[in-house]
């Protein structure tokens, strides 16, 4: 079975962004989707991101409101 992993592949080494694959020494495909321009600031600030995931806990969202701060983040990210 196929199982796919997101990855940024940088200078030679593949970063994982979500699961690492659970076993070494096997076959890949290797497909690059896009390049990723670099960053001038940190990719993220790691306490900002759990404060707004904390804050979605304490109010209840519909689906629109949460992709709408999803699509912020991003765009802060970009």
């Amino acid at each position: 079975m196929l199982k796919s992993y997101a990855a940024i592949y940088q200078k030679g080494h593949l970063n994982w962004l979500d699961d690492i694959p659970p076993q070494d020494n096997m076959k890949v495909i290797v497909t690059f989707v896009e390049a990723i321009p670099q960053l001038q600031a940190p990719l993220f600030n790691a306490q900002k991101i759990l404060q707004q995931a904390w804050n979605c806990l304490e109010k209840k969202q519909t689906i629109q409101q949460i992709d709408a701060d999803i699509a912020k983040m991003r765009s802060e990210w970009e």
